[in-house]
């Protein structure tokens, strides 16, 4: 049983799940492979045309052009926060059996599913704490996680892996983004020490870019940053997690 789809998660709130998700998108796509891009809940809508719109969604467009709107999200809140606040001031309640449905309509008519969170793991769709990590459980499809390359990434990344793994969830690999410029040495270090504590490859590192939209032209840069996401098609689910199911 082999990877359908993966869930990108991420170690906290801004540190590139969607730059990371759109030069993957990018990146599968030249090699052939029938992306559907799916953020389930959005909050903080921009408005484009007079019409409220989804920022990560806008932006996997550059990558996936032929992205049909109502296709890649299920929910979509205008204020910028956590879903499950976001959802509860416009009267409105997270579903997971909804987004269930939508991701098992877009598995069906897609080579891979790539599947967006929303901030990290633990991060709340409802008042009643059903959260991330639970819809990834429901899900049931393997995680990347997004990780900084510099100082504190340690902690937040073995943090964020080893509560993934506690629950069931396979890790697939690790996703290590540059988003400010650092000590070369500091952040091959952190890459390293990652690996070695939580036991998951490093699949790409996405190197500090001023355009990052511009990265999504560039077929090089895209093979360079991902050049190890090709282990993905040794790895078997029920390899990684006898719990999982």
């Amino acid at each position: 049983m082999f990877i359908k789809s993966l869930f990108i998660t991420g170690t906290d709130t801004d540190v590139g799940k969607t730059v990371a998700s759109t030069l993957l998108t990018g990146y599968l796509k030249q090699k052939g492979v029938k992306i559907a891009s799916y953020k389930p809940v959005q909050s903080g809508a921009d408005t484009l045309h007079g019409k409220l719109a989804a920022p990560d969604v806008e932006f996997y467009k550059l990558a996936n052009p032929e992205l049909n709107d109502k296709e890649a999200y299920t929910y979509l809140f205008k204020k910028a926060c956590s879903p499950h606040l976001a959802a509860r001031e416009e009267g409105i309640r997270i579903e997971q059996e909804k987004i269930i449905d939508h991701y098992k309509q877009l598995e069906a008519k897609s080579d891979l599913v790539l599947i967006e969170g929303a901030g990290g793991v633990i991060v709340p769709l409802t008042d009643a704490g059903y959260s991330m990590l639970d819809l990834m459980k429901e899900l049931a499809v393997p995680a990347v996680v997004v990780a900084r390359t510099g100082v504190g990434t340690i902690n937040h990344t073995v943090l964020t892996v080893d509560k993934l793994k506690q629950e069931g969830v396979p890790v697939a690999g690790v996703v290590m983004n540059r988003l400010h410029i650092g000590d070369p040495a500091v952040e091959l270090d952190n890459q390293w020490m990652i690996e070695k504590l939580t036991k998951v490859p490093v699949i790409g590192v996405i190197p500090y870019m001023d355009n990052p939209a511009e990265a999504i032209k560039n077929p090089s840069l895209l093979e360079k940053v991902f050049s190890k996401f090709d282990i993905l098609e040794e790895i078997a689910i029920d390899k990684q997690s006898s719990s999982f199911r």
